[in-house]
């Protein structure tokens, strides 16, 4: 897990924490149940040093979404009050930040919670592509790519395809034969990574920039991959893969 400042979500683990509440909400559980699922699920998280996140971040959380959890917000104005999360913290610039960020969060937690929110059911992927698939997608420039599948990501978020593009780009389809000689196109990186995940776009109108071939083709071997993600991935076509 990653910290990258003093706010309480500059953390992966309350990130995290944060988006899981929210899902497990969405799928109808209440805040309690929601509380219990978590505790199970990041139990070794609750053992080491940064332990004082998991219930600041679902005090937090469950407070702005109008479910507040008792247990939760006893344990989050403990914590705060014991000074044991600022440990964490070396620097006394951001000790000091970081206790100022504490303090509004007690002071909320005392407050009356909003009124319950509606926290939307999760979206989750099925992607439905083969391996070694070929599939086109048009660019913004309206151009056409060539996509690859070489496997699969699965994980709370559904299934999403891992691709690879094809060194070719154009306003008409190549020919199938063509297409099977095409090399795959690196990364402007130095690692020159090939392969990325292909987040599912949860618009029909980006889904509809996707068509499938019908071509079949020997898929590279999966390794390590990157992702990609709507509604930043043409942005993020043209900056590691000068695709246009």
């Amino acid at each position: 897990m990653g910290t990258w400042g003093t706010a309480l979500y500059s953390d992966d683990l309350a990130a995290d924490l944060r988006g899981d509440f929210k899902d497990l909400i969405g799928n109808g559980q209440t805040a309690e149940q929601a509380l219990d699922r978590l505790l199970d699920e990041y139990k070794e998280s609750l053992l080491d040093v940064d332990g004082t996140v998991f219930w600041l971040a679902l005090a937090d959380t469950a407070w702005r979404l109008g479910r507040p959890v008792p247990r939760a917000t006893e344990e989050a104005i403990r914590i705060i009050k014991s000074g044991k999360d600022l440990e964490r913290w070396s620097s006394p610039t951001e000790r000091k930040k970081r206790s100022t960020v504490l303090l509004q969060l007690e002071e909320r937690l005392r407050t009356d919670p909003p009124s319950p929110k509606r926290v939307p059911k999760p979206f989750v992927a099925n992607n439905p592509w083969t391996v070694g698939e070929v599939l086109s997608f048009r660019l913004a420039s309206g151009r056409l790519a060539l996509f690859r599948v070489v496997g699969h990501h699965s994980d709370t978020g559904g299934r999403h395809a891992v691709c690879e593009i094809l060194d070719w780009i154009g306003t008409e389809l190549p020919s199938e034969s063509d297409a099977q000689r095409l090399p795959v196109m690196a990364q402007r990186s130095p690692s020159g990574g090939t392969q990325f995940m292909c987040s599912e776009p949860r618009r029909q109108s980006d889904m509809d920039r996707f068509a499938r071939t019908g071509w079949t083709s020997s898929a590279s071997r999966l390794a390590q991959y990157g992702v990609l993600v709507f509604p930043y991935f043409d942005r993020q076509l043209r900056e590691r893969f000068g695709l246009e």
